[in-house]
């Protein structure tokens, strides 16, 4: 019986199916606990003053508390509301639903059974009395070893009277499965049929806009999306004017198209017979996922032939069925030219594909309209079919009214797609300007003026001042990087965090492709406010740069070349504890250079180089020992930063930046100290598998946990340690805080009482944000003056050669003690 790797996609359809069921099974009655909100309907219809009906927040008097989780599992099937509940529960909880599908072991023959889903929704219920953990709960108190909470935690509370106001009732989960900061109830809506008949003629506009509209579909309204299209081309200054074409931008656009109604290959270069001129035309790009099965590519052999009319019409020729539809869609919207990376771009000619994927930044951002499609996890789907167990507007009927789930958000919808998780999409999210994004279940229209579905269309009739209130949704945009486009180091700087943190947790075909789909971004938005990047990182704040840590298990990427100092050759989540690399005023402590090695025949407009090591001259790349603080903005900077493209001049630059193998060469203070993993802490800690390494003055003090010579703190995740030292560090728990020596490379100074370092301390001393340990807290506060230390692995037979750790920070005066006591090694050492 062979294992089976349960895929996003496999689990959406399996959720959607087990949906199917529950609703398939409702009842037109109400168990005993729920029959009060049948009686609190009833005296709302009953009444004469609906005005004496308002809507609450948790633990309003108003609300009826109603039963645990529990209780709703063994009802569903007798009672209508329970059913709504558990739909409402397993849409809640789909992500964590998800992972701890994924980490069960699941066999084929099972994937699909009910109980198999519905043991694993149990597994994540923290509402039952479970077995003393390392949190505290300020309701709770501790008796023969077991935890008892609270038991109006673990209650479910529903306001009835809010369909009155919102047309629906709402509902919070217990407190202790509450995941919302805000603690933002849930939704069940009303049949508009239903609300107009309570409502009568007081309805609130504002419910009239929310309550979602009835569907029963198997088509998409393709109709509502071309008139989206064509209001936004009409009136959105702001989208138009983001969508021009920029001149200097074409020089580095798609170098071909495909032309959808001539069905053939169209070059794009002026100096080529029959080319289109890109500031003539509008195209399409599409987003999509390519998937591990072969499929038709542009080849150098096949380029001549691709070129003439009607050659995709060839029965010969058998395109996959989303680049089918995607064509199909940009003729209906009007379009004649849509860009496709597998058609577009030579896949066999390492010249055209190097040149086009440096380019994709722009070929997206001068791109009309972006068609996405996050439907399945290759590319063989049809964007056009609608799975219509995905549609969350089913009713139940409650007393004599019909309720139905809120509409998904437009983001956790897009979120929760095999496309959302893959590395290239992060950038043709974020250099896009406008959508329209196909999911199994509805079609959306995304521009920057807001975002519409089949069951909120674009009505003119709405204000838009009612629109921003009620109706936009979350946009996917944000999906994308975390950035306010200007021009300086501090914004620069942001938005370089925020691709890291979002780069790293997706996921490559080819590991080696993240740092060509980092190049992009970087080039567009980053480069003028922090300068060229090497191995992803800005090499004028390398010091800031390398200070990322894990936040939750990290795995080697499979490319060597990618060092391990850099958060490029890791895959799973990492972030900046201090949020950004800029104004940190670190001062290095290395004498540094980079090498790279550069395999590939280089091009035109590049310099030529060959097959051998490119030695870039100290004296040439090196920052300054001190990093700068800050840059002046730029007037309307917005503007230039947006489309800024690289010049000839610089192409060395982005070369460098995405060389084959990388080393930084370095000579500085390397120095023993006795290192020991403290104990996993749930609440301050984003995985159990991460830990805090207390770094000590002596051994002793690291095998008694002596706080009083407590003198620094790194953090490292249970994947990094099982990498490099896969027999010392189990995942035991009992072995996980046996002291040990590790040698530190001090590579700068950091003051912990800079105003923004301060502010991030303080944002963890009293918050779960856990970037630092109690006992590291307490430390800065008497010695702010810190040396950044990175531990280092040196390689078995290659003392010279040394691979990255962890990072973290040790109190500068004991660094200089323990440097002066117990000696140092200088010796140039490459770190890979």
């Amino acid at each position: 019986m062979s294992t089976y790797q349960l895929s996003i996609e496999d689990f959406k359809r399996t959720l959607a199916a087990l949906e199917s069921q529950i609703f398939a099974s409702v009842p037109n009655s109400l168990c005993q606990v729920c029959h009060p909100i049948s009686l609190r309907l009833n005296e709302i219809l009953n009444s004469t003053d609906r005005s004496d009906f308002h809507p609450g927040t948790r633990d309003t008097t108003g609300n009826i508390r109603l039963a645990t989780i529990d209780h709703v599992f063994f009802s569903y099937l007798e009672c209508s509301f329970c059913s709504l509940v558990l739909r409402l529960l397993l849409r809640a909880k789909e992500r964590h639903l998800y992972h701890a599908m994924r980490s069960m072991p699941l066999v084929e023959e099972t994937l699909m059974n009910i109980d198999t889903i519905s043991e694993a929704l149990k597994s994540l219920k923290s509402t039952t009395v479970s077995r003393t953990s390392s949190m505290a709960s300020s309701s709770s108190w501790l008796s023969d070893g077991f935890e008892i909470f609270d038991p109006e935690e673990l209650i479910l509370q529903i306001s009835v009277d809010a369909v009155c106001d919102y047309g629906a009732m709402s509902l919070w989960l217990p407190l202790r499965d509450s995941e919302d900061v805000d603690d933002n109830e849930f939704q069940m809506f009303l049949h508009p049929e239903d609300y107009e008949t309570i409502m009568a003629n007081a309805q609130k506009p504002e419910a009239t806009l929310m309550i979602p509209k009835p569907l029963d579909r198997d088509t998409r309204d393709m109709d509502l999306m071309k008139r989206c299209l064509e209001n936004c081309r009409k009136n959105h200054d702001r989208c138009n004017q983001s969508a021009a074409p920029d001149t200097e931008a074409l020089q580095a656009a798609p170098s071909r198209l495909i032309d959808v109604v001539d069905m053939r290959l169209v070059p794009t270069n002026p100096g080529i017979n029959g080319h289109v001129d890109l500031q003539q035309v509008e195209y399409v790009a599409l987003s999509y996922v390519w998937g591990r099965d072969p499929l038709f590519t542009l080849q150098s052999p096949n380029l001549s032939t691709l070129c003439e009319k009607d050659a995709f019409r060839d029965p010969a020729i058998k395109l996959p069925q989303t680049i089918l539809d995607a064509i199909e869609v940009t003729k209906f919207l009007g379009y004649r030219y849509i860009w496709i990376d597998s058609l577009c771009i030579e896949q066999d000619s390492t010249e055209d594909t190097v040149t086009q994927i440096g380019s994709m930044h722009v070929i997206y951002a001068q791109a009309s309209l972006t068609i996405v499609a996050a439907v399945g996890d290759n590319v063989q789907h049809s964007i056009l079919h609608i799975d219509p167990n995905q549609l969350s507007n089913k009713y139940h009927t409650i007393g004599d009214l019909r309720f139905c789930l809120d509409r998904p958000e437009f983001k956790e919808v897009v979120a929760s797609s095999t496309w959302a998780t893959r590395g290239w999409t992060l950038q043709e999210i974020t250099c896009s300007d406008r959508f329209i994004f196909f999911t199994p279940e509805r079609t959306y229209f995304s521009c920057a003026h807001g975002n519409w579905n089949e069951d909120l269309p674009q009505d003119e009739s709405v204000s838009p001042e009612q629109y921003q209130r009620y109706l936009q949704d979350e946009d996917p945009k944000g999906l994308g990087l975390d950035m306010v486009v200007a021009g300086d180091a501090q914004t620069a700087s942001a938005t370089y965090v925020s691709m890291a943190e979002k780069l790293s947790a997706r996921d490559f075909t080819h590991d080696k492709d993240i740092l060509k789909a980092s190049l992009g971004m970087y080039t567009m938005y980053i480069a003028d406010g922090l300068g060229m990047a090497v191995a992803g990182l800005p090499l004028s704040y390398l010091g800031a740069a390398l200070m990322w840590q894990p936040n939750g298990v990290l795995s080697r990427r499979r490319c060597e070349g990618i060092p391990s100092w850099s958060w490029a050759s890791w895959t799973g989540p990492i972030f900046y504890p201090l949020g950004r690399v800029d104004g940190l005023n670190i001062e290095l402590t290395l004498d540094w250079f980079i090498d790279a090695v550069r395999t590939s025949p280089r091009y035109i407009p590049y310099l030529q180089v060959d097959a051998r090591i490119v030695r870039i001259a100290q004296h040439m790349l090196r920052a300054s020992g001190k990093e700068p603080c800050h840059h002046e903005s730029r007037d309307n900077s917005s503007t230039v930063l947006r489309r800024r493209i690289v010049s000839p001049q610089e192409r060395w630059q982005q070369d460098f930046a995405i060389a084959e193998k990388t080393e930084l060469v370095f000579r500085g203070a390397i120095c023993s100290f006795p290192i020991r993993l403290r104990e996993r802490d749930h609440t301050l800690q984003a995985s159990g598998e991460v830990h805090f390494c207390s770094i000590f003055a002596s051994l002793e003090a690291s095998e008694d946990m002596d706080n009083d010579e407590l003198i620094g703190e790194m953090r490292i995740d249970s994947g990094t340690l099982q990498s490099f030292f896969p027999d010392e560090f189990s995942p035991a728990a009992s072995n996980m805080g046996i002291a040990t020596n590790v040698e530190l490379l001090g590579f700068g100074r950091l003051d912990f009482s800079l105003e923004h370092v301060q502010n991030v301390v303080y944002l963890n001393r009293y918050s779960r944000r856990g970037s630092f340990s109690p006992e590291f807290l307490a430390l800065v506060d008497a010695n702010p003056d810190m040396v950044l230390v990175m531990w280092l692995f040196r390689r078995p037979g290659k003392p010279h050669t040394m691979s990255r750790v962890a990072v973290g920070y040790v109190v500068r005066s004991r660094w200089d003690e323990a440097v002066k006591e117990r000696g140092q090694t200088r010796e140039w050492i490459r770190l890979r």
